[in-house]
């Protein structure tokens, strides 16, 4: 499974704060332009990360604990299965520089 920066941020939050909120994923955005605060915006970074958490999820990467609605998923708060520690331990040990030895 090929992951894109934004899935690449939530499985390392995740693994560093053991479980969270979807809200707390906002700060990968927060490099955004002045222009980002108003409600358009946010209301695009948040289906952005509503989608890549549904795609987390149905990758068996997370567990989503939740509300579901006839028509819509409410998620409040996820969790790493075993899969997803060790997709998160690798993806923050290939983040990680190694020191230039002379």
């Amino acid at each position: 499974m090929r992951l894109s920066k934004l899935q690449k941020y939530i499985l390392a939050e995740i693994y560093n704060s053991k479980s969270a909120l979807p809200a707390d994923f906002f700060d990968f955005y927060s490099s955004a332009p002045a222009g980002g605060k108003n409600a358009e915006n946010k209301k695009i970074i948040q289906d952005t990360i509503h989608k890549s958490l549904d795609s987390l999820v149905a990758g068996d990467l997370l567990i989503a604990i939740g509300k579901k609605t006839a028509k819509k998923w409410f998620i409040h708060k996820v969790k790493l299965t075993n899969f997803g520690k060790k997709l998160a331990i690798k993806i923050i040990k290939n983040r990680q520089r190694k020191l230039p030895i002379k």
